[in-house]
């Protein structure tokens, strides 16, 4: 009896017609980058190729399987076949490779256990199945034996005496690892693999073939504004071929050199923050002018929505599956792959023939830096490229570098330009309120403070002035509105008057105000925040323009280390009263962040400790979203004011009765902008006030006020407010 294989039921698409766009991909793929991703592979250029064949062609074969396709079938209603087997008893990865015929292909014993694993392993299931021999053998017998003319005449493929022993191949300690010799090739197969199969099922391609090269496209921007390229540019450019750490001070176009860096290649710009990847994003695409750029971060479907772009489901699927020239993204989009959780090879075969560039890497905890600085071992070591530039660079990260072997050009490109003047003030800045109000009559004022309950406690008491308040504890859609009246105040050089923030604008905001009033912190953190004040203007007054508070400092302790605060004041004291230029910023960092200084820190304990679990991870030992919340290192719940869901009922109600798929998502996408994140730890502390959301699991109301000019307040039985760390 003649009968079609399904490889899916959504849409319904045959085993053949799935494999041939595998095959189409793969094409795409050798094509696009082929040179590049065989200069890691340990093999003839023409037997890689013809391996990765091999592995498309057959990674599906095991879903001939009646148990499967009754899965499939009951699913479009189609008649179920007659079969005493079912899909819960083995998956069809587990049996698709005996169907390589081995010996028509020639594979040595290595070669085998390279196509058989990569096959068997391109699922990378939370509870895999233990195979009975006994029932393979028997499923071989009634099942597969019968059909083997069909199987061939369908699928056009050759199927040879299907045995058992390739189990002894892949399962168990059989099982490749980084201690195997074939652990390089092993990864890209497997990865291209899951690459492959993933655009495939998406009938998205697998690579932008496109010819546009972005190097041309800034410089043909560039000469548009009548530029020529500046010494960090042209430092960048004549490198791109090798690792480079760049040290550059504000408006020296790093953005610009690290795209000359990236040249024709497939690159991942990182950032910290969303903001920060949504301005990048931007500028490529709409300042540069090279559309070939992809958004990829947990909100990028609003961003792209709210730009009205269209297509903005297919451009988010897209960067989902790297299929753009430029990825733009956050860290925990990337670098998951160093916890080398099941699946990672996705991820790291890509980065082996890409260019990885990370931007402000000072802006991470010493925890996240060290899964960074793995990733970049990592990625050297497939062949990738990394840049590293920042305007401030601790001298550990880079020491760190070295120790680990890794070969790298280094250059530091700073402006002699006077911007800032500081004074350090022994006091709290309540102390200069009528200061701030004086001076915001005709400049614009900027306060950035280290704790959100400060930001308000400021914001009460200046309350009847030209105020604004901006930190993260504002539901998405007031902190959006928020952003972007800050950017226009900036913008506007008539305008005068006050915003208060917290650290959210260290490295995401492109604002330039007049005066700075601001706590202390880190010495990083700080000449971050500096850098919203004469951004890109010389400074030419005798009164400082940023005062600095080193008394009743909030957040001292578990924002910012106590260790690394006490040694930044005393660092930083010599130069009370006196310019700051760029340079000395430069080396106070350095200095800062030497093992002499941070030996017996915490902070270095901690850098310390993240690389020792870094160098002893287990493999497949976790799953993707795992380490994703590992990276992200925030504990983190979301919750909706009560006022707020209460004016949002019938939204709520829209959603529980939506039952067509796409507008249920719309409805979904609206109200998570009614949501915001705050620590965990307030779930305890609060728990008389909150309550889990009775539309969406995971997601809960949360009974204390919330006002549009000030957010959400945290207030306890006991009338006091929680700190509440900025992220």
């Amino acid at each position: 009896m003649n009968y079609k294989y399904y490889a899916k039921s959504n849409p319904i698409e045959t085993v053949k017609e799935h494999t041939d766009k595998l095959l189409e991909n793969l094409e795409i793929l050798k094509r696009t980058y082929g040179s590049k991703i065989v200069q890691v592979i340990d093999m003839p250029e023409d037997r890689f190729w013809q391996l990765m064949e091999i592995i498309c062609k057959y990674h599906d074969a095991g879903k001939v399987y009646s148990g499967f396709q009754n899965a499939i079938r009951k699913a479009i209603g189609e008649p179920l076949l007659v079969t005493k087997f079912n899909n819960e008893q083995l998956k069809h990865e587990q049996i698709s490779p005996m169907f390589v015929p081995y010996k028509e292909y020639e594979l040595t014993k290595t070669e085998r256990k390279l196509v058989y694993q990569a096959i068997y392993y391109h699922h990378e299931r939370n509870n895999t199945i233990h195979i009975d021999a006994d029932l393979l053998k028997e499923i071989i017998e009634e099942d597969m034996k019968p059909n083997i003319p069909q199987i061939e005449n369908e699928l056009k493929i050759k199927v040879p005496e299907l045995k058992t022993t390739y189990l002894g191949i892949v399962e168990g300690q059989a099982r490749i690892t980084e201690f195997d010799d074939i652990y390089k090739d092993y990864c890209i197969m497997k990865g291209l693999l899951h690459r492959l199969d993933h655009c495939s099922s998406a009938w998205i391609p697998v690579e932008n073939e496109t010819s546009d090269e972005i190097s041309e496209f800034v410089e043909g921007f560039m000469k548009e504004q009548d530029f020529e390229p500046n010494d960090l540019q042209q430092f960048a450019r004549a490198n791109k071929n090798k690792n480079v750490i760049v040290i550059g001070s504000t408006g020296m176009g790093k953005t610009e050199g690290a795209l000359l860096w990236s040249n024709s290649d497939k690159t991942f710009f990182i950032l910290p923050l969303r903001i920060s990847i949504n301005a990048i994003y931007d500028r490529i695409k709409e300042t540069i002018g090279y559309k070939h750029v992809g958004l990829l971060h947990s909100t990028a479907i609003d961003y792209l929505n709210e730009k009205n772009e269209e297509d903005e489901f297919e451009k988010i699927d897209q960067a989902r599956n790297l299929y753009e020239k430029i990825t733009t993204c956050t860290i925990d989009q990337v670098f998951p792959f160093v916890f080398k959780y099941r699946g990672y090879e996705k991820i790291y075969a890509t980065l082996s023939y890409s260019k990885v560039v990370i931007d402000e890497i000072q802006a991470y905890s010493p925890e996240i830096v060290a899964v960074i600085l793995k990733g970049l071992q990592m990625i050297n070591n497939l062949n990738g490229k990394f840049m590293v530039m920042t305007a401030t660079l601790p001298r550990i990260y880079k020491e760190k570098l070295d120790e680990m072997g890794i070969k790298f050009e280094y250059n530091e490109f700073i402006k002699d330009t006077v911007r800032h003047k500081i004074q350090l003030v022994d006091s709290g800045i309540e102390q200069d309120i009528e200061e701030i109000k004086e001076n915001a009559k005709n400049k614009k004022v900027l306060i950035i403070v280290n704790t959100i309950n400060k930001a308000i406690e400021l914001y009460e008491k200046l309350k009847h002035e030209d105020v604004n308040l901006l930190h993260s504890r504002f539901i998405q859609t007031d902190r959006s509105e928020k952003e972007g009246k800050i950017k226009e105040f900036s913008k506007n050089r008539n305008e005068a008057g006050i915003w208060i923030t917290t650290q959210i604008v260290e490295a995401s905001l492109d604002i330039d105000f007049d005066m700075l009033y601001t706590e202390m912190s880190s010495l990083d953190s700080l000449f971050q925040r500096l850098g919203r004040c004469y951004r890109s203007r010389e400074y030419s007054g005798n009164m400082p323009n940023v005062k600095i508070y080193i008394k009743e400092t909030s957040g001292v302790g578990y924002i910012y280390d106590k260790e690394i605060y006490e040694k930044s004041i005393e660092i930083l004291k010599s130069y009370n009263g006196k310019i700051l230029k760029e340079n000395v910023k430069i080396d106070l960092v350095d200095k800062l962040y030497s093992k002499e200084i941070l030996q017996e820190t915490e902070f270095y304990k901690k850098f310390k400790k993240a690389f020792r679990i870094l160098d002893n991870i287990i493999d497949y030992d976790t799953s993707k979203k795992d380490a994703q919340h590992i990276l992200r290192n925030i504990d983190n719940i979301d919750v909706i004011p009560k006022n707020i869901y209460d004016e949002n009922l019938d939204l709520f109600d829209k959603y529980e009765n939506e039952k067509e798929k796409k507008k249920k998502y719309e409805l979904k996408r609206k109200i998570d902008k009614l949501f915001i994140s705050i620590n965990s730890k307030n779930k305890w502390k609060l728990s008389n006030f909150i309550i889990e959301c009775p539309y969406i699991k995971e997601k809960y109301i949360i009974d204390t006020k919330y006002d549009r000019e000030i957010g959400l307040l945290l207030e306890a039985d006991e009338g006091y407010s929680i700190d509440s760390r900025e992220l």
